[in-house]
């Protein structure tokens, strides 16, 4: 509920749309978010590899206390870089695989299921962090490459789409226009 609840104020108060003009309060949340969740992250780890020392009630608890606001930290520090770098080619990256998020979420989960669980390679309980981590990082370089690569010739991903044909009732060229 919080969390849709910040989505709800982020929404209706377009804090997305004029970053500059919203700049106090993302160093705020940032600064907040670090202070709160950066602590609150060192002993939930420190609880996990001690065996749950605190409980599992208290444990379960330290860690969304430490997930929501440091994600909210690091969102508003992309967000702070964002305005002071915009041409970067970090945004300019990911701006290929943010118009086909839908696709890419989905890809990601089925890509997960394959290599990690019992109806495809089942490396899930194998692996360490570390080589789930690096697996994470080269789907995820591949759904770059795969973005752009779609999005050079057609206007959307493939499941986005379909979505939008479904949402307006009629179908939709998904193939950019030729410029003449």
């Amino acid at each position: 509920m919080g969390l849709f609840l910040i989505g709800l104020y982020i929404g209706r108060n377009r804090v997305y749309a004029n970053l500059e003009k919203n700049k106090s309060l993302l160093k705020t949340i940032r600064f907040y978010g670090y202070i709160i969740g950066l602590p609150a992250s060192l002993l939930y780890a420190w609880s996990a590899m001690n065996g749950h020392p605190l409980g599992l009630a208290a444990h379960s608890a330290v860690y969304t206390v430490s997930v929501f606001p440091l994600s909210l930290a690091y969102i508003s520090t992309i967000c702070l870089w964002h305005i002071h770098r915009k041409e970067h080619i970090l945004f300019r990256a990911m701006a290929a695989p943010g118009r086909m998020a839908l696709t890419n979420y989905i890809m990601q989960s089925v890509f997960g299921i394959i290599i990690f669980y019992g109806v495809g390679f089942a490396l899930g309980a194998t692996l360490g962090l570390i080589y789930v981590e690096m697996i994470a990082a080269v789907i995820f370089l591949l759904q770059i490459t795969y973005s752009h690569l779609w999005l050079s010739g057609l206007q959307f991903g493939p499941l986005e789409w379909a979505w939008r044909m479904l949402t307006y009732g009629k179908f939709l060229k998904i193939r950019k226009q030729q410029v003449s």
